[in-house]
């Protein structure tokens, strides 16, 4: 989608990099470089350090002896070097790492992102009620969130990548309504799915045994995930946040 978005964009030039590809050159002579690389789930055997503090590090040499005048990254709400959680504190390592550049940075700490029905993405994907069974819910499902649109995402990114006027620095980004973990499950599912709660001490247990899990992603789907100000920081880049039931059918 924001290749797609950027493609469309007068006098940008792409140069997409994947993971085992050669960063350092493209990056180097980029005019400006998001840097999408990280994830909450790391491959086997690959710690959260080497998921999401080594790619940053690899953009950080490379930036510091280019000349980009930006660099965009995601990183997630709540990032610090003293949290408990492994993700946070390396989104924050992340963080610093390309701050420490001294290339004007505009980082954009998401919260729970989803995609249209079509391509719901892992966080609305998982809470798809299939054949008939309950969709299971970590904690209480009275944990507030703000669902930020992928859409929404992709605008911040293109926005804060093209315009020269886009302002530099961290910004929560979330989406424009603020609902519980039970009321987000229930719009995607139109209502109709049964939902079974997993008390919160029995999912984080689960979760340092599941293959789709880790103790960090599910310290995540427990706590609150809300955004101070969605709207103004909406308003610096552009475009006007997106609520779910625009684009899921269901949660109307």
């Amino acid at each position: 989608m924001l290749r797609e978005r950027l493609a469309g964009t007068p006098d940008v030039e792409l140069s997409p990099l994947g993971r085992g590809e050669e960063w350092g050159g493209s990056i180097a002579v980029a005019d400006a470089v998001v840097h999408l690389a990280g994830t909450l789930q790391p491959r086997r055997g690959e710690s959260y350090e080497q998921a999401n503090v080594e790619p940053s590090r690899t953009v950080a040499e490379a930036a510091a002896q280019g000349s980009p005048r930006r660099i965009v990254f995601l990183s997630y709400l709540a990032a610090a070097a003293d949290s408990a959680n492994a993700y946070l504190r390396a989104k924050a390592e992340a963080e610093a790492l390309l701050l420490a550049t001294g290339v004007p940075t505009t980082i954009f700490r998401c919260l729970h992102v989803f995609g249209p029905p079509e391509h719901p993405g892992p966080t609305a994907g998982a809470f798809l009620a299939r054949g008939g069974r309950a969709v299971i819910v970590p904690g209480s499902g009275r944990q507030r969130i703000a669902p930020l649109f992928l859409g929404d995402v992709v605008a911040a990114v293109a926005a804060a990548a093209t315009d020269p006027d886009a302002p530099a620095g961290t910004f929560d980004l979330g989406g424009p309504e603020e609902i519980s973990m039970d009321e987000f499950v229930a719009a995607l599912n139109g209502g109709a799915a049964r939902l079974r709660h997993l008390p919160a001490p029995a999912a984080r247990l689960a979760a340092r045994f599941s293959p789709a899990l880790t103790p960090a992603l599910m310290d995540l789907l427990l706590r609150d995930n809300v955004a101070a100000d969605p709207a103004t920081v909406a308003a610096k880049f552009g475009f006007e946040p997106t609520p779910l039931s625009a684009v899921w059918p269901s949660a109307r």
